[in-house]
């Protein structure tokens, strides 16, 4: 489907058309006759000669040309009859603005299927139904009923606004005009019933002006497609920032699984847009708010800022933002110090974040020169200004002008921090971003060097199936392990003892201490039920914990399968890796600090197969315990590279399994700072042929 043709409709009919201007069914024939659209309009009213001075049809086989899209705005029982009347006529697509349907519950969703299947059957495309509507601001093809397009009057930019919500896409847009930011495309996709927010943002990148991309959605609905688009904004440098709501809803839950019990929605959707370089933010308002700086086409090259404001509490406050955020202030080299001494009053300290104090009280020169010596200097890869306070005395016209030719000169991409609106507005008139506290400015600019790193990365595409989650089988411990080691995961020495004749021979086989575990696949959590011995040396051990499992198996009315006997290791650390498969987004990966309260300290993260191993490594490090990774008081680093090598294998194998696995869980795996990863205990749950 080619998306642009149906957001640049030439002929355009209005089902349901108002003489009103403030009525659903008048308000896109209002604004289309005064945002210049220059197509044709059909009004279609069968009780009306003519509608806001415009001819009016009974109905569209009454047309005097085929429209290329159809406005619905007729109560929910006549839409069915309606979409067969565009089907007829040859109409491309319709904006369907009736409810009633998939919101309201199973026999709304049953009508709203009936719909999508009449549409696909005459190869009608649906935005909608419940939907506001869409707009296309450069050809004046609005076909959308919100009022904030009367509040705030529209202006062609370079954003695409694409959201589930009427109400949310309204509210970016209003932001957006406010700031006096244009904007190219606002889309409401309403119930998704066949055109969904995925299909949109891929459809929309093919406008060759457009430079930034803001989306809301409630779920994540074709992530293939949404994928696909990531893949292409990137290239096209492109930014998408998107709001997904739904974060405290819990994902579909896989009981038997660690992955699945903690891989809720919004952790895997988290995952989804990490992953893809989708910079996700909290809500409209930082869509809005960040909008300019990625807009624009300055990119960091990496986390160093430099800081310069007329206060002292501004530089402090800059400097505590840069840490919170990730960010780093950037060193003065020798040179540069010596070259700021040069231009800066001597009470001004030549040092980052640099306070100016109160010397551009009419001084404005200072500011720039100031700049320029940090331009050549090179040492910021990004830039932070703020004037908390600017009143008589400031020239905030000439600082902003200085700032843009700073920005022009070096291509360092630059946030600004003002409270007051006027200081805003001096800014705004140069395009540059203005945050109104340091945090938020710092913030916006640790969200463009995560999109400049991302820009950077492989982009994989996305493993699909047909298969659902369904019931599973588990296997037994050393079944898991061996399945593991096939997949070239680094499995503990081992051996299994289907037999008590065997025992011994494990026991010379290895080392002492041994770790014995009693194997039953019905009991996935042996230490919950005293089938763990740790530190056993002796062969009369071994042979009294074969009599003791065997009686708690028994007890529990489950088969005694054997006994296994591992080698018993030491490590600094336990980390819990897993896998398992997603409905929606296939295979996944988590891993996070390992053993028995893995599920209660919750420290985990989350990737989706497939993925890098840089993609592994940074997920690795978003874990609080790895903050203890680092070398300390004489103690080497762990090699996080390895740990990282090992989670990518995972994530390859799983996905190569095409779903015919359900889940893996292996916890722990001891990490040691001095000797590779080893994983000592698993379960692996085949899917149920």
């Amino acid at each position: 489907m080619d998306m642009l043709a149906l957001l640049s409709p030439r002929r355009v009919a209005i089902m349901g058309a108002s003489d009103n201007p403030l009525k659903a069914g008048g308000r896109p024939i209002h604004y289309m006759q005064r945002y210049g659209f220059t197509g044709e309009i059909y009004p279609v009213n069968p009780n009306r000669a003519e509608v806001q001075g415009l001819r009016a049809y009974p109905s569209l086989a009454d047309l005097p040309h085929p429209p290329d899209v159809v406005v619905v705005a007729l109560p929910g029982s006549e839409v069915g009859a309606a979409l067969g009347q565009c089907i007829e006529v040859g109409a491309r697509g319709a904006v369907v603005y009736s409810s009633g349907f998939a919101e309201l519950g199973p026999e709304g969703r049953r009508a709203q299927q009936a719909l999508v299947t009449r549409a696909q059957e005459g190869g009608l495309r649906i935005f909608g139904p419940n939907t506001q509507g869409i707009a296309n601001f450069q050809s004046g093809a609005i076909l959308n009923f919100s009022t904030m397009i009367n509040e705030c009057p529209p202006q062609d930019g370079s954003i695409a606004i694409v959201s589930q919500s009427g109400a949310g896409a309204a509210i970016v847009y209003g932001g957006l005009r406010r700031q006096g930011l244009g904007v190219r495309y606002l889309i409401a996709t309403g119930n998704e019933a066949d055109i969904s927010v995925a299909e949109t943002v891929r459809g929309v990148l093919d406008d060759a002006s457009l430079r930034l991309v803001l989306m809301y959605a409630e779920s994540l609905q074709h992530p293939a497609v949404l994928a696909e688009a990531a893949r292409v904004a990137t290239e096209r440098d492109i930014p998408i920032l998107a709001v997904k709501s739904g974060r405290t809803q819990t994902g579909q839950l896989t009981a038997s699984s660690h992955t699945g019990a903690m891989a809720s929605e919004d952790a895997l959707a988290d995952a989804f847009l990490r992953q893809r370089n989708i910079i996700r933010v909290q809500d409209f308002h930082e869509l809005v708010e960040y909008a300019r700086l990625f807009e624009r086409r300055e990119r960091p090259k990496g986390r160093r800022v430099v800081a310069i404001s007329n206060s002292g509490a501004t530089c402090v406050l800059a400097a505590d933002a840069m840490e919170q955020n990730g960010m780093q202030a950037a060193e003065f080299s020798d040179h540069d110090v010596h070259a700021l001494r040069a231009v800066l009053p001597s009470y001004v300290a030549a040092r980052n974040p640099i306070d100016m104090t109160t010397a551009l009280l009419g001084q404005p020169a200072i500011y720039g020169d100031a700049l320029r010596a940090v331009a050549k200097s090179g040492a910021a890869e990004a830039f932070f200004v703020g004037f908390p306070i600017g009143g008589e005395g400031y020239d905030m016209s000439g600082f902003a002008a200085q700032t843009a030719d700073f920005v022009e000169q070096t291509g360092v991409p630059v946030a600004v921090c003002a409270a007051q609106d006027w200081v805003a507005s001096a800014f705004y008139k140069y395009d540059i971003p203005v945050f109104a506290s340091e945090f938020r400015a710092m913030r916006g600019l640790a969200l463009l060097a995560e999109y400049s790193k991302g820009r950077a990365l492989p982009q994989s595409g996305m493993i699909t199936s047909d298969r659902q989650s369904g019931a599973g089988v588990a296997l037994s411990e050393p079944d898991s392990l061996a399945l593991l080691a096939e997949a070239g995961l680094p499995v503990v020495a081992h051996q299994y003892c289907r037999y008590v004749d065997h025992v011994e021979s494990a026991y010379k086989s290895m080392q002492a201490p041994f770790v014995l575990k009693g194997v039953s696949a019905a009991v996935t959590h042996k230490s919950d039920h005293g089938l763990v011995r740790l530190g056993v040396r002796d062969i009369s051990e071994m042979g009294q914990a074969w009599n003791d499992y065997t009686s708690i198996l028994r007890s529990l009315s489950v088969e005694f399968e054997g006994m296994l006997v591992a080698q018993q290791c030491s490590s600094d650390f336990e980390l819990a890796v897993g896998a398992h498969w997603d409905d929606m987004f296939g295979p996944v990966i988590m891993v996070g600090q390992g053993g028995v309260l893995v599920e209660v300290m919750k420290d985990t993260q989350f990737l989706v197969a497939p993925f890098s191993r840089q993609q592994a490594q940074d997920a690795i490090g978003k874990l609080f315990m790895a903050r203890g990774f680092a070398a300390t008081r004489g103690l080497p680093a762990v090699d996080t590279q390895v740990l990282a090598g090992m989670v990518q294998r995972l994530g390859d194998w799983f996905a190569s399994q095409q779903g015919a696995l359900l889940s893996v869980d292996a916890n722990p795996v001891l990490v040691s700072r001095t000797a590779p990863p080893v994983v000592v205990d698993a379960v692996v749950i085949k899917r149920e042929c």
